[in-house]
C-alpha cells in the first residue's frame, strides 16, 4: 500500500510539472505576440523553435493513437477494399488488351498510309519556377526563371499541372516572359473536345476569357472542355484549357490553370508550323529573250518574199 501511495505521489507531481511547464510556455508566447519591445522580438523566432519541438515531442503520444486508431479502420476495411480492386485490375486487364490490340491496328494503318496520327504535344518538358505575376489592369504576364540556355524558345506553350498558363512572347538567356491566357493580347486556336468545334480564345483581363468566331451550327454546351486545336500552328493540339461556362449569355471558359498565384510550371519545348517560302521567279539567259523577242516580231526575211509574190504595180 506504501508502494502504491508513492507511486501515485509521484505521477501526481509529474503530472503538475507537466502543467506548469505548459502554463509557462504558453504564457512566453502569449508575450511574444503581443510584446512590443524590439529586443524580445529578436528572439521571438528562438522561442518559437524551441516551443514547435517540445510541442513535436509532447504529441507524439497522439499522432500514435491516432495512427492506431485509422490502422484499426483500414484493417476493418480490408476485405471490402481487396475485392474492389480485383474487380478494378479485371476490368483494367480487358482495357489495356483491347488498347494494345487498337495500338497495333494503328501503326499499321500508319505504315500502309505512310501518316503520322501521333500527338503533338511534346514528351519533353522544362520545369521552371514563376517568379513574378504582374496582374496590372492592362497586362496579365508572368516571368519564369529559364530561357535560351535551357531550350526555351519563342511561343512555347506554358503549362501548370492543372491545364495551359500561356505562352512564351519573351526570351532571355536564364529567363523568359509568359502571356497569360486571360490578357487582353492573347488569341489562341481552341476546339470543343465533345463535337471538335472550333473557335478563336481571347482574353480580357478577366476572370474568364470569351470564346469568339464560333460557328451558328457550333454547340458549346456548359461544362464542355476546351482545347487547343493547334490550328495556329504555334501550339500543340490537344493542351487542356476549361471548361464551357455561360455569362449574360457569352460563351466563356472557366480555366483549370485559375489559381491566384502559380509557382512551378512546364514549357513545352514545341517546333511551330513555319509558312512555305514562295518559289523564286524563274530565271532567264540572253539567248530566251532573244528567241521570245523572234517569235513575238515579224521575221524580216518573210517580209521580203510576200512582197516579192505581189505582181509588180503597172
Amino acid at each position: 500500500m506504501i508502494g502504491r501511495g508513492s507511486g501515485f505521489q509521484k505521477r501526481r507531481r509529474n503530472s503538475r510539472l507537466v502543467f506548469i511547464a505548459l502554463f509557462l510556455l504558453s504564457a512566453v508566447f502569449y508575450l511574444a505576440s503581443i510584446g512590443n519591445d524590439e529586443s524580445f522580438k529578436g528572439s521571438r523566432s528562438n522561442i518559437e523553435g524551441v516551443g514547435a519541438k517540445l510541442l513535436t515531442y509532447l504529441t507524439l503520444p497522439v499522432r500514435g493513437f491516432e495512427k492506431l486508431v485509422a490502422d484499426a479502420g483500414n484493417r476493418w476495411n480490408a476485405h471490402s477494399e481487396n475485392e474492389r480492386l480485383k474487380e478494378e485490375v479485371s476490368r483494367l486487364s480487358d482495357t489495356e488488351a483491347r488498347l494494345n490490340a487498337l495500338s497495333f491496328k494503328l501503326s499499321r494503318f500508319e505504315t500502309i498510309l505512310n501518316v503520322d496520327v501521333g500527338s503533338d504535344i511534346p514528351e519533353t518538358k522544362i520545369a521552371a519556377r514563376a517568379v513574378s505575376e504582374n496582374d496590372g489592369p492592362f497586362a496579365k504576364t508572368a516571368l519564369i526563371n529559364v530561357g535560351v540556355k535551357q531550350g526555351v524558345s519563342k511561343g512555347d506553350a506554358v503549362m501548370t499541372i492543372d491545364g495551359l498558363y500561356g505562352h512564351i512572347i519573351r526570351v532571355g538567356n536564364s529567363s523568359s516572359r509568359v502571356l497569360k491566357l486571360v490578357d487582353l493580347n492573347s488569341r489562341v486556336a481552341v476546339i470543343s473536345k465533345s463535337n471538335g468545334a472550333r473557335a478563336i480564345l481571347i482574353g480580357d483581363n478577366s476572370q474568364f476569357p470569351t470564346l469568339s468566331y464560333i460557328s451558328s451550327q457550333a454547340e458549346w454546351e456548359d461544362g464542355v472542355t476546351v482545347m487547343t486545336s493547334g490550328d495556329d500552328g504555334v501550339l500543340p493540339m490537344g493542351l487542356p484549357i476549361g471548361i464551357v461556362v455561360t455569362e449574360n449569355e457569352i460563351r466563356k471558359v472557366k480555366l483549370f490553370a485559375d489559381r491566384n498565384f502559380v509557382d512551378w510550371v512546364w514549357v513545352y519545348p514545341y517546333e511551330p508550323i513555319n509558312t512555305p517560302e514562295e518559289d523564286p521567279a524563274p530565271e532567264t539567259t540572253d539567248d530566251e529573250i532573244v528567241i521570245d523577242d523572234a517569235a513575238g516580231a515579224e521575221s524580216p526575211s518573210a517580209s521580203i518574199e510576200e512582197d516579192a509574190l505581189e505582181p509588180p504595180l503597172q
